[in-house]
């Protein structure tokens, strides 16, 4: 009988070590791996767009190519302003689903031809849409035109340049564009690009721009000359004046001394 109870103690305790070492974790056991990193807007911008500022273009190989769209897609879904903006533009800019980003960006833009309209165009979606344009995108000529309604000083001065270095350089695809616009539009967005940022062409660039429109010729040309005449002067009357204010409020810190 005592035989038999001490077997039965024995059998016990080995149970209970058995069921333990059957339930401890493992030590050496791998640890899981974890989940795939969610995307990182911070860091797939800060890459591809160092301080928030576009590239003119992209090149990259194909592994980097993929990733990069792959995160850049989670931006455009997940976040919104200009750093879905940028997400947009940098898909756009690497040829994927290159219409509906182009479209995105588009629908955007329209919102600087309303004055005074709650949107998020500004300055730096134009830049953008000028980007693709440098790409080889002629489709943004005519929409970048549609923007130049004067409503916002710094995206006037932005256009102001570009309508200037396409009359330089361009001029003839932007006098097709142009001619899309009534007469009296055609004639304010010479006048803008005239203007420039604010200081006119200056005089290299307005004979060159001037001698290419006398070599066109024609109405929209003509008129177009007429705009740009009175745009670089305008700017270059408001810059003296503003070179005569800066001088008068010098003077009585001299005279001071």
């Amino acid at each position: 009988m005592r035989f038999v109870f001490r077997f039965l103690m024995h059998a016990l305790v080995l149970i209970v070590i058995l069921t333990g070492l059957a339930t401890a974790p493992c030590q050496n056991a791998p640890a899981k791996p974890p989940g795939a990193n969610p995307a990182d807007p911070e860091g797939i911008l800060r890459q591809l767009a160092p301080d928030d500022t576009p590239p003119p273009q992209l090149a990259l190989k194909a592994v980097a190519r993929a990733r990069a769209i792959r995160l850049l897609a989670a931006v455009k879904r997940d976040e919104t302003g200009w750093r879905r903006q940028l997400a947009v533009y940098l898909l756009a800019t690497l040829g994927q689903d290159y219409e509906l980003n182009r479209n995105d960006l588009l629908r955007i833009w329209r919102g600087c031809v309303v004055p005074y309209a709650v949107t998020e165009c500004d300055e730096g979606t134009g830049e953008l849409l000028m980007l693709l344009y440098n790409q080889g995108h002629p489709e943004f000529l005519q929409p970048l035109l549609a923007g130049g309604n004067g409503y916002q000083a710094a995206l006037s001065e932005e256009l102001g340049v570009f309508y200037s270095d396409q009359l330089e350089k361009n001029p003839r695809d932007f006098l097709t564009a142009l001619a899309t616009f009534p007469p009296r539009r055609q004639r304010d967005l010479c006048i803008m690009a005239g203007e420039g940022d604010g200081g006119g062409m200056g005089p290299k660039i307005n004979r060159k721009v001037l001698a290419n429109l006398k070599e066109i010729s024609g109405e929209v040309a003509d008129r177009c000359t007429r705009g740009v005449r009175e745009g670089n002067r305008s700017a270059e009357e408001a810059d003296e004046e503003e070179q005569k204010e800066i001088q008068r409020e010098s003077q009585p810190k001299q005279n001071k001394k």
